[in-house]
Protein backbone atom coordinates (compact mmCIF):
# COMPACT_ATOMS: atom_id res chain seq x y z
CA UNK A 1 0.00 0.00 0.00
CA UNK A 2 1.39 3.12 -1.28
CA UNK A 3 1.27 6.08 1.53
CA UNK A 4 1.75 9.73 1.73
CA UNK A 5 2.24 10.98 5.63
CA UNK A 6 1.02 14.49 6.61
CA UNK A 7 4.00 16.51 7.88
CA UNK A 8 2.58 16.67 11.16
CA UNK A 9 2.79 12.59 11.36
CA UNK A 10 5.64 11.84 9.22
CA UNK A 11 7.30 13.79 12.52
CA UNK A 12 5.92 11.64 14.93
CA UNK A 13 7.41 8.07 15.89
CA UNK A 14 3.91 6.57 16.18
CA UNK A 15 3.23 8.09 12.08
CA UNK A 16 6.33 6.39 10.84
CA UNK A 17 5.91 3.13 12.81
CA UNK A 18 1.93 3.23 11.54
CA UNK A 19 3.23 3.82 7.84
CA UNK A 20 5.36 0.78 8.00
CA UNK A 21 2.67 -1.02 8.98
CA UNK A 22 0.54 0.31 6.17
CA UNK A 23 2.90 -0.16 3.46
CA UNK A 24 2.62 -4.01 4.45
CA UNK A 25 -1.06 -4.32 3.35
CA UNK A 26 -1.88 -5.76 0.30
CA UNK A 27 -5.57 -5.49 0.01
CA UNK A 28 -6.01 -8.83 -0.10
CA UNK A 29 -9.53 -8.86 2.35
CA UNK A 30 -8.57 -12.62 3.85
CA UNK A 31 -8.87 -10.19 7.24
CA UNK A 32 -12.28 -9.70 6.68
CA UNK A 33 -13.25 -13.64 7.19
CA UNK A 34 -11.91 -13.92 10.81
CA UNK A 35 -13.25 -10.14 11.58
CA UNK A 36 -16.20 -10.80 14.44
CA UNK A 37 -17.72 -7.46 13.31
CA UNK A 38 -17.08 -7.51 9.58
CA UNK A 39 -18.89 -11.03 9.81
CA UNK A 40 -22.27 -9.59 11.96
CA UNK A 41 -22.56 -6.16 10.52
CA UNK A 42 -21.36 -6.66 6.93
CA UNK A 43 -19.77 -3.40 6.67
CA UNK A 44 -16.45 -3.41 5.19
CA UNK A 45 -15.48 0.16 7.53
CA UNK A 46 -16.05 -2.28 10.37
CA UNK A 47 -13.33 -4.52 9.13
CA UNK A 48 -9.98 -4.97 9.13
CA UNK A 49 -9.48 -3.46 5.53
CA UNK A 50 -11.37 -0.39 5.93
CA UNK A 51 -10.10 0.41 9.27
CA UNK A 52 -6.86 0.63 7.42
CA UNK A 53 -8.05 2.87 4.70
CA UNK A 54 -9.62 4.85 7.45
CA UNK A 55 -6.25 5.21 9.48
CA UNK A 56 -4.50 5.62 6.14
CA UNK A 57 -6.74 8.42 5.36
CA UNK A 58 -6.05 10.33 8.52
CA UNK A 59 -2.26 10.14 8.79
CA UNK A 60 -2.41 11.69 5.06
CA UNK A 61 -4.27 14.67 5.58
CA UNK A 62 -7.61 13.88 6.10
CA UNK A 63 -10.05 15.11 9.11
CA UNK A 64 -11.72 12.55 11.03
CA UNK A 65 -15.33 12.50 11.76
CA UNK A 66 -17.05 11.06 14.57
CA UNK A 67 -18.15 8.18 11.75
CA UNK A 68 -14.20 7.31 11.61
CA UNK A 69 -14.48 7.07 15.48
CA UNK A 70 -16.85 4.82 15.86
CA UNK A 71 -15.48 2.31 13.58
CA UNK A 72 -12.22 2.01 14.95
CA UNK A 73 -14.27 1.99 18.76
CA UNK A 74 -16.16 -1.12 17.12
CA UNK A 75 -12.79 -2.78 16.95
CA UNK A 76 -12.44 -5.62 19.39
CA UNK A 77 -9.08 -5.69 19.62
CA UNK A 78 -9.35 -9.50 19.00
CA UNK A 79 -6.27 -9.43 16.37
CA UNK A 80 -7.79 -12.40 14.74
CA UNK A 81 -7.53 -11.02 11.51
CA UNK A 82 -3.37 -10.77 12.04
CA UNK A 83 -3.89 -14.85 12.09
CA UNK A 84 -4.70 -14.57 7.96
CA UNK A 85 -3.06 -12.07 6.60
CA UNK A 86 -0.35 -13.35 4.47
CA UNK A 87 1.56 -9.77 4.47
CA UNK A 88 1.93 -10.24 8.38
CA UNK A 89 0.26 -6.67 9.15
CA UNK A 90 0.34 -5.55 12.45
CA UNK A 91 -3.18 -4.54 13.13
CA UNK A 92 -3.53 -3.91 16.38
CA UNK A 93 -0.45 -2.10 16.51
CA UNK A 94 -2.14 0.52 13.71
CA UNK A 95 -5.15 -0.16 15.30
CA UNK A 96 -4.01 1.94 18.62
CA UNK A 97 -1.95 4.18 16.81
CA UNK A 98 -5.04 5.18 14.47
CA UNK A 99 -7.44 5.74 17.76
CA UNK A 100 -4.90 7.73 19.39
CA UNK A 101 -4.89 9.95 16.61
CA UNK A 102 -8.71 10.23 15.98
CA UNK A 103 -9.35 10.85 19.33
CA UNK A 104 -6.94 13.79 20.12
CA UNK A 105 -8.93 15.04 16.44
CA UNK A 106 -12.25 14.67 17.42
CA UNK A 107 -14.26 15.01 20.88
CA UNK A 108 -16.33 12.84 22.46
CA UNK A 109 -19.88 13.83 23.89
CA UNK A 110 -19.78 14.02 27.68
CA UNK A 111 -22.07 11.30 28.25
CA UNK A 112 -19.28 8.73 26.45
CA UNK A 113 -16.45 10.61 28.31
CA UNK A 114 -18.15 9.45 31.09
CA UNK A 115 -18.93 5.99 30.41
CA UNK A 116 -15.23 5.58 29.35
CA UNK A 117 -13.74 6.97 32.89
CA UNK A 118 -15.85 4.76 34.84
CA UNK A 119 -14.80 1.55 32.96
CA UNK A 120 -10.94 2.41 33.07
CA UNK A 121 -10.81 3.56 36.82
CA UNK A 122 -13.40 1.02 37.86
CA UNK A 123 -12.09 -1.74 36.59
CA UNK A 124 -8.98 -2.49 37.65
CA UNK A 125 -9.81 -0.60 40.67
CA UNK A 126 -9.78 -2.32 44.45
CA UNK A 127 -13.64 -1.73 44.22
CA UNK A 128 -14.39 -3.69 41.53
CA UNK A 129 -14.30 -6.93 43.52
CA UNK A 130 -16.77 -5.50 46.50
CA UNK A 131 -18.99 -4.21 43.47
CA UNK A 132 -19.42 -7.62 42.09
CA UNK A 133 -20.26 -9.04 45.42
CA UNK A 134 -23.08 -6.33 45.90
CA UNK A 135 -24.41 -7.31 42.42
CA UNK A 136 -24.07 -11.11 43.63
CA UNK A 137 -25.76 -10.57 46.76
CA UNK A 138 -29.11 -8.62 44.56
CA UNK A 139 -28.60 -10.42 41.40
CA UNK A 140 -32.13 -12.25 41.60
CA UNK A 141 -33.69 -8.70 41.97
CA UNK A 142 -31.60 -7.34 38.87
CA UNK A 143 -33.40 -7.60 35.23
CA UNK A 144 -32.79 -10.30 33.17
CA UNK A 145 -30.10 -8.04 30.81
CA UNK A 146 -28.77 -6.97 34.09
CA UNK A 147 -28.66 -10.46 35.43
CA UNK A 148 -26.95 -11.85 32.69
CA UNK A 149 -23.89 -9.37 33.34
CA UNK A 150 -23.08 -10.71 36.91
CA UNK A 151 -21.83 -14.13 37.34
CA UNK A 152 -22.98 -16.34 40.02
CA UNK A 153 -20.79 -16.52 43.31
CA UNK A 154 -17.93 -18.83 42.41
CA UNK A 155 -15.68 -20.67 45.58
CA UNK A 156 -12.11 -19.82 44.82
CA UNK A 157 -10.81 -23.32 45.75
CA UNK A 158 -7.90 -24.22 47.20
CA UNK A 159 -4.48 -22.44 46.87
CA UNK A 160 -1.82 -25.44 46.85
CA UNK A 161 0.69 -24.84 49.80
CA UNK A 162 3.70 -26.88 49.04
CA UNK A 163 7.26 -25.33 47.61
CA UNK A 164 8.90 -26.22 44.86
CA UNK A 165 12.32 -25.39 43.44
CA UNK A 166 10.53 -24.98 40.04
CA UNK A 167 8.55 -21.47 40.20
CA UNK A 168 6.35 -19.20 37.63
CA UNK A 169 4.97 -16.00 37.99
CA UNK A 170 0.77 -15.50 37.55
CA UNK A 171 -0.53 -12.22 37.15
CA UNK A 172 -3.99 -12.59 38.78
CA UNK A 173 -5.94 -10.01 36.63
CA UNK A 174 -8.33 -7.17 37.98
CA UNK A 175 -11.46 -8.80 36.90
CA UNK A 176 -10.66 -12.69 36.82
CA UNK A 177 -10.59 -12.74 40.90
CA UNK A 178 -13.92 -11.19 41.03
CA UNK A 179 -15.75 -12.93 38.26
CA UNK A 180 -14.45 -16.60 38.26
CA UNK A 181 -11.87 -17.06 41.31
CA UNK A 182 -11.29 -20.55 40.98
CA UNK A 183 -9.81 -20.66 37.64
CA UNK A 184 -6.40 -19.15 39.10
CA UNK A 185 -6.66 -21.72 42.00
CA UNK A 186 -7.07 -24.39 39.35
CA UNK A 187 -3.82 -23.33 37.28
CA UNK A 188 -1.96 -23.02 40.66
CA UNK A 189 -3.45 -27.02 41.90
CA UNK A 190 -2.48 -27.99 38.01
CA UNK A 191 1.22 -26.89 38.09
CA UNK A 192 1.09 -28.24 42.02
CA UNK A 193 0.66 -31.60 40.65
CA UNK A 194 3.61 -31.37 38.27
CA UNK A 195 6.13 -30.01 40.84
CA UNK A 196 5.82 -26.40 40.14
CA UNK A 197 4.80 -23.52 42.19
CA UNK A 198 2.71 -20.54 41.28
CA UNK A 199 3.39 -17.02 42.75
CA UNK A 200 1.49 -14.22 42.36
CA UNK A 201 3.42 -11.02 43.33
CA UNK A 202 0.52 -8.97 45.74
CA UNK A 203 2.06 -5.43 43.79
CA UNK A 204 1.34 -6.61 40.17
CA UNK A 205 -1.74 -4.97 39.35
CA UNK A 206 -4.18 -4.75 36.24
CA UNK A 207 -2.36 -5.36 32.71
CA UNK A 208 -2.52 -1.79 31.39
CA UNK A 209 -5.25 -2.80 28.50
CA UNK A 210 -8.16 -1.50 29.92
CA UNK A 211 -6.57 1.43 30.33
CA UNK A 212 -4.61 1.39 26.83
CA UNK A 213 -7.39 0.54 25.10
CA UNK A 214 -10.16 3.24 26.26
CA UNK A 215 -7.11 5.44 24.64
CA UNK A 216 -5.36 6.09 28.16
CA UNK A 217 -2.08 5.27 27.01
CA UNK A 218 -0.33 6.83 29.61
CA UNK A 219 -2.52 5.57 32.02
CA UNK A 220 -2.00 2.00 30.78
CA UNK A 221 2.12 2.42 30.65
CA UNK A 222 1.91 2.99 33.98
CA UNK A 223 0.32 0.36 35.13
CA UNK A 224 2.43 -2.23 32.91
CA UNK A 225 5.56 -0.44 34.47
CA UNK A 226 4.55 -1.15 37.76
CA UNK A 227 4.03 -4.27 36.76
CA UNK A 228 7.56 -4.75 35.73
CA UNK A 229 8.64 -3.48 38.80
CA UNK A 230 6.81 -5.93 40.58
CA UNK A 231 7.82 -8.36 39.26
CA UNK A 232 11.88 -7.91 37.81
CA UNK A 233 13.11 -9.00 41.29
CA UNK A 234 11.59 -12.74 40.85
CA UNK A 235 13.05 -12.74 37.88
CA UNK A 236 16.29 -10.94 38.18
CA UNK A 237 17.14 -13.28 41.28
CA UNK A 238 16.94 -16.33 38.43
CA UNK A 239 14.63 -19.49 39.09
CA UNK A 240 11.39 -17.77 37.16
CA UNK A 241 10.37 -20.33 34.46
CA UNK A 242 7.30 -18.01 33.28
CA UNK A 243 4.88 -15.80 33.77
CA UNK A 244 1.59 -17.33 33.53
CA UNK A 245 -1.77 -15.85 32.12
CA UNK A 246 -5.17 -17.31 32.41
CA UNK A 247 -6.98 -14.47 30.68
CA UNK A 248 -6.07 -13.97 27.13
CA UNK A 249 -6.38 -10.16 27.02
CA UNK A 250 -3.81 -9.80 29.64
CA UNK A 251 -1.64 -12.63 27.88
CA UNK A 252 -1.34 -10.79 24.82
CA UNK A 253 -0.97 -7.41 26.59
CA UNK A 254 2.11 -8.46 29.16
CA UNK A 255 3.40 -10.03 25.24
CA UNK A 256 3.43 -6.31 23.60
CA UNK A 257 5.14 -4.81 26.97
CA UNK A 258 8.47 -5.03 24.66
CA UNK A 259 7.15 -3.44 22.11
CA UNK A 260 5.42 -0.48 23.94
CA UNK A 261 8.10 0.41 26.09
CA UNK A 262 10.64 -0.14 23.40
CA UNK A 263 11.39 4.09 23.96
CA UNK A 264 11.19 4.03 27.49
CA UNK A 265 15.10 3.75 28.05
CA UNK A 266 14.87 2.76 31.87
CA UNK A 267 12.27 0.19 31.00
CA UNK A 268 12.72 -1.03 27.43
CA UNK A 269 14.89 -4.35 28.09
CA UNK A 270 13.64 -5.26 31.26
CA UNK A 271 10.25 -5.10 29.30
CA UNK A 272 11.43 -7.46 26.83
CA UNK A 273 12.35 -9.76 28.99
CA UNK A 274 9.37 -9.67 30.80
CA UNK A 275 7.32 -10.36 27.03
CA UNK A 276 9.64 -13.21 26.36
CA UNK A 277 8.90 -15.15 29.59
CA UNK A 278 4.86 -14.63 29.21
CA UNK A 279 3.20 -17.53 28.24
CA UNK A 280 -0.46 -18.52 28.27
CA UNK A 281 -1.77 -21.91 30.02
CA UNK A 282 -2.46 -23.23 27.23
CA UNK A 283 1.34 -22.72 25.71
CA UNK A 284 2.28 -24.68 29.10
CA UNK A 285 0.24 -27.37 29.32
CA UNK A 286 1.02 -30.00 26.14
CA UNK A 287 4.89 -29.83 27.80
CA UNK A 288 3.19 -30.50 31.39
CA UNK A 289 0.95 -33.59 29.75
CA UNK A 290 3.16 -36.58 31.02
CA UNK A 291 3.63 -35.27 34.41
CA UNK A 292 -0.06 -34.57 34.49
CA UNK A 293 -0.74 -38.03 33.31
CA UNK A 294 1.78 -38.85 36.07
CA UNK A 295 -0.62 -37.15 38.72
CA UNK A 296 -3.65 -38.96 37.88
CA UNK A 297 -2.45 -42.29 37.87
CA UNK A 298 -0.57 -42.07 40.92
CA UNK A 299 -1.96 -43.24 44.82
CA UNK A 300 -4.98 -43.24 45.63
CA UNK A 301 -7.17 -42.63 48.59
CA UNK A 302 -10.58 -43.85 50.17
CA UNK A 303 -12.80 -43.52 53.12
CA UNK A 304 -15.02 -46.25 54.74
CA UNK A 305 -18.06 -43.80 53.05
CA UNK A 306 -16.75 -43.01 50.19
CA UNK A 307 -15.42 -44.53 46.34
CA UNK A 308 -11.48 -44.68 46.27
CA UNK A 309 -10.60 -41.29 44.79
CA UNK A 310 -7.67 -39.56 43.14
CA UNK A 311 -6.12 -35.82 45.29
CA UNK A 312 -7.40 -33.42 44.19
CA UNK A 313 -4.35 -31.62 41.92
CA UNK A 314 -4.70 -35.04 40.13
CA UNK A 315 -8.08 -34.15 39.14
CA UNK A 316 -7.41 -30.30 38.59
CA UNK A 317 -4.73 -32.05 36.07
CA UNK A 318 -7.01 -34.43 34.80
CA UNK A 319 -9.66 -31.94 33.81
CA UNK A 320 -6.90 -29.90 32.13
CA UNK A 321 -5.46 -32.50 30.17
CA UNK A 322 -9.08 -33.24 28.64
CA UNK A 323 -9.42 -29.78 27.49
CA UNK A 324 -6.62 -30.36 24.98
Amino acid sequence: MQTQLAPEYAARPEGREAEAILRKCVHCGFCTATCPTYQLLGDELDGPRGRIYLIKQVLEGAEPTRATQLHLDRCLTCRNCESTCPSGVQYGHLVDIGRKIVDEKVPRPLGEKALRWALKEGVPSPLFTPAIKAGQAVRGLLPASLQAKVPTPRAAGAWPARPHARKVLMLAGCVQPAMMPNINTATARVLDAVGIETVVPPQAGCCGAVKFHLNDQDGGMAQMRANIDAWWPLVEAGGVEAIVMNASGCGVTVKEYGHLLTHDAQYAERAARISALTRDLSELLPDLLPGCRAACSGPTRSTPTTRPARCSTARSCAAAWSCI
